[in-house]
């Protein structure tokens, strides 16, 4: 390995797993983490939801779980690794666009809104690395004709397809530009279809069509077994459902229908709507280095326009789909980000980026230098610093407050101290109180303040005073949204 090779993945192994667990857990990270431990782990009654996204994640924490035990730390491992291989095939596209590369792998290191969601249990940076490792793979066997390359394609793509349903935007994506490529560079659909490329392309669908009917038939959860000699009843039940048509009928009932009626920005209110310009205002607050790499490429791009290479052509490709599918859904949220810088990225490194190497461009690169100095600043505040900053910080979201953390340590000593307590929040918001206190025994509702507990604690103060239960303090559990400690 070369040196700037290992410094930079020594930089990122660092970036993402030192004080990993510092930050409280947040809403939607406490859910996946409960349903790795109790759906697949626990009771092994997992079945998929669109809801929560695509069963990879959570067979990879039921088995980190399992071999390391549920932590914080385990929970975002996952994300943290998956970051670390997204830099790695970012830096070994060094081979098709030189030292630009170099220039990629820094945006994939320290773009801020990549940083932050490195550090953060969803599924957004498994497929974002994912994809660049397809990418990687397809280059190589596109060079070598090697058919593993093709296979480890094939793979990625599968984790792509088993973690997230905006696969729906990648995987077509990249199909799609192949043929369009060929189209483009030879004015011919000729060579697409060959002995070599059927060779790879037919087990490269076996394993696709493996590893998403093995997860998404929950086949994982059949294999964990229940000891005492049941392994060979585990291995025919998981058998007998990877082989049943059943998890294809639900996946076509569930997934596009519950994403298309979510996302659409129309059709009454829904959660998580912003405006079309919603994005902009965190580029220009966030990733302005990668917006400005963007612009600045544009009168390379103009002249390159008739004879550029795969990775330039993918570069524009990928950016126009990117803009065009996450800005016509309704649904937009700060993760989502990610999934936008990374081709604008992309897109900036392979034109302007090479730039920065001329020695003519001085101007150029002491601009380059003194954005990323900021962006390094303003990344490395997000992640470690400010995280908690849900009210002044676009890119975080719905995190878990200080004062949450004292709530559910404050819960776990009544417990432990013999006291009876119930947490009742309407509409089922504890999150993430669940996951902090999944090794006590303490019942959560969400229908109706009860009586006969020594304190309950709510956010419906009012109606547990009808109760006789009579508040003590109150914690900001998010910003804006308090539970109140009752006796």
């Amino acid at each position: 390995m070369k040196k700037e090779v290992f410094v930079i993945l020594l930089v990122a192994a660092v970036t993402r797993l030192l004080l990993l667990d510092a930050r409280p857990v947040d809403f939607d990270e406490s859910v996946h983490g409960w349903i790795a431990l109790k759906s697949v782990l626990e009771s092994q009654n997992y079945v998929y939801n669109p809801a929560y996204h695509g069963p990879f994640q959570y067979f990879v924490l039921a088995s980190l779980f399992k071999v390391i035990g549920d932590s914080d730390f385990s929970l975002r491992l996952p994300a943290a690794i998956f970051s670390i291989l997204g830099v790695l095939a970012a830096v070994s596209l060094r081979r098709w666009i030189g030292f630009a590369a170099y220039i990629f792998a820094f945006f994939i290191l320290f773009s801020p809104s990549i940083l932050y969601y490195s550090r953060y249990a969803r599924n957004d940076i498994i497929v974002l690395s994912s994809f660049l490792l397809v990418l990687y793979f397809y280059l190589k066997y596109r060079d070598e004709g090697k058919i593993q390359h093709a296979l480890l394609a094939a793979t990625f793509l599968a984790v792509i397809f088993t973690s997230k349903e905006n696969w729906i935007e990648y995987i077509p994506m990249f199909l799609v530009f192949i043929p369009l490529y060929s189209y483009y560079s030879k004015r011919s659909f000729r060579g697409l279809i060959t002995k070599k490329n059927l060779a790879a392309i037919a087990p490269g669908t076996i394993i696709f069509t493996a590893i998403a009917s093995f997860l998404y038939s929950s086949s994982f959860v059949y294999l964990l077994g229940s000891g005492d000699g049941a392994e060979q009843d585990a291995l025919k039940n998981a058998f007998n459902a990877l082989l049943s048509a059943e998890w294809v009928k639900h996946y076509s009932n569930v997934s596009m229908s519950y994403w298309l009626s979510n996302s659409l920005p129309f059709g009454g209110e829904k959660a998580h709507f912003h405006p079309i310009w919603y994005y902009l205002s965190i580029f220009l607050k966030y990733e302005f280095l990668a917006l400005g790499m963007v612009f600045a490429s544009l009168p390379y791009l103009r002249r390159k326009a008739k004879s550029l290479s795969f990775i330039e052509a993918f570069s524009v490709f990928w950016l126009i789909t990117a803009v065009l599918f996450y800005h016509a859904m309704g649904y937009k949220t700060p993760w989502l980000v990610v999934h936008l810088v990374a081709p604008l990225s992309l897109f900036g490194s392979v034109f302007a980026g090479r730039e920065l190497f001329d020695e003519e461009k001085e101007a150029f690169r002491l601009a380059f230098v003194f954005l990323s100095f900021i962006t390094v600043l303003l990344s490395v505040h997000l992640s470690f610093v400010d995280y908690n900053d849900a009210a002044g910080e676009a890119i975080i979201y719905i995190q878990t407050q200080p004062e949450g953390v004292e709530l559910a340590t404050r819960i776990e000593e009544l417990v432990q101290d013999g006291k009876k307590v119930l947490v009742y929040v309407p509409g089922n918001y504890y999150w993430p109180l669940p996951w902090m206190l999944r090794h006590e025994n303490v019942p959560f509702t969400g229908d109706r303040c009860l009586p006969g507990f020594d304190y309950v604690f709510t956010s419906a103060k009012e109606e547990c005073e009808k109760l006789d239960y009579h508040p003590l303090r109150n914690y900001e559990m998010r910003v804006g949204f308090h539970i109140w400690e009752m006796r």
